[in-house]
């Protein structure tokens, strides 16, 4: 028997050596992944529902596509087709959100001098072989936070991360420990799943997907899935130019920029969308293009010609009881030397003098659709909601 005793003690000794040095190579696996990380953008769709847990009632479903970049190791965010420049994520979307998938919450569990880990053993994730091992990161290592409208706490986690044979990341999970109750959070946790994937001409373990789960003290599961999708190169432009003194004259005019266009305090005027705008597969945050039916006229001129481009995106599409709301945010009118900025303007826009309320999702705008802009600066608008 004391034999067996220390055959057993032996074994796990072993063992506990093995492990240690497989984590030392996840850990610089996972490190030199995002060392090699070049810059790169994907395109991130949002699936958004709140539930009342004490019914199971949905009180509100949402889809928002954005587009996301990793750049020189941080998270910039922005709306497809435009500039990606907004590091929070929480002043474009309402409601709950989070950040850190393409590399800061890996960055944080495994780089963290405070983070301790157990093997859990070989196990079985989605049919395919892996490895799992349990964490724990303290409060003390700042390591992750909490931001709310009644301010921003460091808390302490706990998960647990997959690894295949090659040691690349399978999936990780955190879980917030003991979030601060003023914020009216009872827990909150999230689930990454990761894929290696081409980034130019080599191949990286990137995020191919996430789910967040943050539950209300008042009772509300607010649960957003992130799919990650279109993942490319971040590839700055530079570009030369050799001047022709003797085309300059002819040319100069064309390089003027477009002039500024005053528009009349309020107007209404009637577009054609230049794309359809399905309910099946359309999401906030996709653009949207229409051409003007007619011209706006002010002060006994033309200001804004029939056949001028309006351009914006859709702000909002949600169902929230049984009826579905689709609001645009309409912020430019252009044409050929001419440009104005319809941002800091209440601008609603209708179908035949109806607001654009559904009671079905499969609703479809097809292309040369007819709407209508109402657009009002917003000093003369007093006590409405303005969502940005």
């Amino acid at each position: 028997m004391r034999g067996i005793g220390r055959l057993t003690l032996l074994g796990c000794c072993v063992w506990s050596v093995r492990a240690q040095t497989e984590l030392a190579k996840i850990k610089t696996a996972v490190a030199e992944n995002l060392d090699r990380l070049p810059n790169y953008t994907c395109t991130e769709t949002i699936q958004k529902s709140a539930v009342r847990k004490s019914t199971g009632k949905v009180i509100i479903q949402e889809t928002v596509r954005v587009e996301v970049a990793y750049v020189n190791g941080e998270e910039l965010f922005g709306w497809p087709g435009s500039k990606i420049d907004e590091p929070d994520i929480g002043k474009m979307i309402s409601g709950s959100s989070g950040n850190g998938y393409f590399g800061l919450i890996s960055n944080n569990i495994f780089s963290s001098p405070e983070a301790s880990f157990q093997n859990a053993g070989a196990v079985e994730l989605e049919g395919r072989r892996a490895v799992r091992y349990d964490y724990r990161v303290p409060r003390s290592a700042m390591a992750y936070h909490i931001k709310t409208d009644s301010g921003t706490a460091f808390v302490a986690f706990h998960g647990s991360f997959w690894v295949n044979a090659a040691l690349d990341l399978m999936r990780v999970t955190l879980i917030v420990d003991d979030p601060p109750l003023i914020f009216g959070i009872a827990g909150t946790a999230s689930i990454l799943d990761y894929e290696r994937q081409a980034i130019g001409s080599s191949t990286f373990v990137l995020p191919r997907g996430a789910e967040l789960v943050v539950n209300g003290t008042e009772g509300i599961e607010d649960r957003s899935r992130l799919n990650f999708s279109a993942c490319h190169q971040f590839v700055g432009e530079s570009v030369l130019k050799f001047d022709d003194p003797a085309a300059e004259p002819r040319d100069a005019a064309a390089k003027l920029p477009p002039a500024v266009i005053a528009l009349p305090d309020d107007f209404t005027v009637e577009f054609n969308l230049d794309a359809p705008i399905d309910g099946t597969s359309a999401a906030g945050g996709d653009p949207v293009q229409g051409t003007l039916r007619e011209g706006v006229r002010w002060k006994g001129q033309i200001v804004l010609p029939k056949g001028a481009r309006l351009s914006g995106r859709i702000a909002h599409m949600a169902l929230r009881g049984d009826l579905y709301y689709l609001e645009l945010a309409l912020t430019a009118i252009d044409f050929e030397r001419g440009h104005a900025d319809l941002t800091g303007r209440r601008n609603g826009v209708s179908e035949e003098d109806r607001p654009l309320i559904f009671r079905t999702a499969k609703f479809k705008f097809a292309r040369g659709a007819r709407l209508t802009l109402h657009s009002r600066l917003l000093k003369s608008v007093h006590n409405d909601s303005i969502r940005p």
